[in-house]
């Protein structure tokens, strides 16, 4: 059993490493790699980027270029550093809804047109809306790559709001928000992000009435309207990875995109303003159906710049990372049996975070289990139960273990650069210094660090589950609750 459950660390926390850097991982799991990363001490690893060359436009997008000749394709992944940030209340939901538009007819290609085109040439393009930027995924034969760009351009610079398509795709959308109030994850999201990015883009995007709100009025007009706002070439930059001539691409790159022409619009980005009500506020979404309760509490936390933000990771993950040997599972799983499951997570934005723990539980224990959390979360920041170097070694190790292997691919080390460059504007020695950072960390350090930004008497905690299992209990304990059914 012992054994069992150290496998079961090191697969989450090479799970959970995933929403730390960009790229994926790519694992083969095996026992002997399990037993080696559980049992060594693993090296301090050393990421290179790749020989490179940088084209930028006149218009100002930006290409990083990597040849590989290993094998005979070409991997495009890029950004537009413009997301949801930029909706404003009347504008909700978009982001996703112009990306997934974009992607299905153009002004040249019809909706059958533009499927038949990527099928029969093996073309495959993907945008994904994200709270401060689209990120692009696309990848082609070597022998497509000139249709792969031409592909590319037809979605970014001249896509079609016009046509079935449109009403289909807003008759969808409309479907799934609808579904979200039967879901309890979405009701936790929803209840929980719109109360602490209050009137803010963050927290539109998860009150489904008002995504629902501007479905039902959405025009083919206000549609690329917005397109015109979220997507400029001087907010482009691609990283490409792949068998190619870099002056024969270059060439095709530029006979695409290189007349496009930026247009001045005014955005909507503003900095989260933290809600001061939200403080100890405990709602209670009721679900009668729900056989367990979901749980999650936290507060308002920093940006993505956030100078400590690598002590204060690696300091979260010995105190909730998901797995066995973190502390909230040993002590409110192993050893209380009150939770299913329990992680905390720090989810940074460029315009304001927040720091927040999930719980999934038995209805009778939901006041058991926040009593349980605000406990451990206030021995640490105490120091009555201070992180021990055993504690720091083992997470470090592990990490050591997993960070190679997401940089495994050409393409991911030079996403990573470009990411870091170019998106967040920092020096392409970000990795090393990341790397040299968090394997110099020591327990006091990372004590100090962790416990100061641990807030346990501010918490928003916002429940869905059943009210006639819950409430009673929270009542009793003279707990103020504010119900939605």
């Amino acid at each position: 059993m012992k054994k069992n459950k150290k496998y079961f660390l090191i697969i989450c926390l090479m799970i959970l490493f995933c929403f730390i850097f960009k790229p994926a991982l790519a694992f083969e799991f095996k026992p002997a790699l399990f037993t080696k990363l559980a049992n060594s001490k693993n090296e301090v690893p050393e990421i290179n980027f790749p020989e490179h060359s940088i084209l930028q436009l006149d218009n100002g997008m930006i290409v990083y270029l990597a040849p590989d000749h290993s094998l005979p394709l070409i991997e495009i992944k890029g950004y537009l550093a413009r997301g949801k940030i930029i909706e404003s209340k009347s504008e909700t939901g978009m982001t996703d809804l112009v990306t997934n538009l974009m992607l299905t007819a153009s002004e040249n290609y019809s909706e059958q047109e533009m499927a038949r085109y990527q099928e029969s040439n093996g073309l495959a393009v993907k945008l994904s809306a994200g709270m401060d930027r689209v990120t692009i995924t696309a990848n082609a034969l070597k022998s497509d790559q000139g249709r792969l760009i031409d592909l590319l351009a037809e979605i970014l610079r001249r896509p079609s709001f016009k046509g079935p398509q449109f009403n289909r795709t807003v008759a969808e959308y409309k479907q799934l928000y609808q579904q979200q109030f039967y879901d309890d994850s979405a009701l936790l999201d929803m209840y929980f992000f719109k109360n602490i990015y209050t009137n803010h883009p963050y927290g539109y995007n998860y009150d489904y009435n008002l995504n629902l709100k501007v479905l039902k009025t959405i025009t083919p007009k206000q549609t690329a309207d917005f397109y015109h706002k979220l997507v400029q070439p001087d907010q482009l930059v691609l990283a490409i990875s792949g068998d190619f001539k870099t002056n024969q691409l270059e060439q095709i790159i530029k006979a695409d995109f290189a007349d496009w022409k930026n247009t001045k619009i005014k955005l909507n980005e503003k900095q989260v303003s933290v809600n001061p009500t939200n403080q100890n506020k405990i709602i209670l979404v009721n679900k009668p159906d729900a056989t367990q309760a979901k749980l999650r509490m936290g507060y308002n936390f920093y940006t993505d710049q956030f100078a400590k933000k690598v002590p204060f990771m690696m300091g979260n993950r010995i105190f909730g990372s998901g797995s066995f040997n973190s502390r909230l599972m040993k002590e409110l799983r192993s050893k209380k049996g009150y939770v299913y499951g329990i992680n905390s997570v720090t989810s940074y934005h460029d315009y304001g975070g927040a720091y927040y723990i999930n719980l999934s539980v038995k209805p009778a224990n939901t006041l058991a289990s926040i009593r349980a959390v605000k406990k451990e979360m206030q021995q640490v920041k105490s120091g009555s139960k201070p992180f021990s170097k055993a504690e720091l070694f083992e997470n470090i190790n592990l990490y050591n273990a997993v960070f190679p292997r997401a940089y495994q691919k050409q393409l991911d080390r030079l996403d990573q650069l470009v990411y870091q460059v170019e998106i967040m504007g920092r020096s392409r020695n970000y990795l090393k210094n990341y790397i040299k950072q968090y394997n110099g960390l020591t327990a006091a350090e990372v004590q100090e660090i962790f416990a100061a930004d641990l807030y346990p008497d501010i918490m928003l905690t916002v429940i869905v589950g059943p009210e006639a299992k819950i409430l009673p209990s929270l009542k009793a304990a003279g707990l103020k609750v504010e119900v939605i059914n």
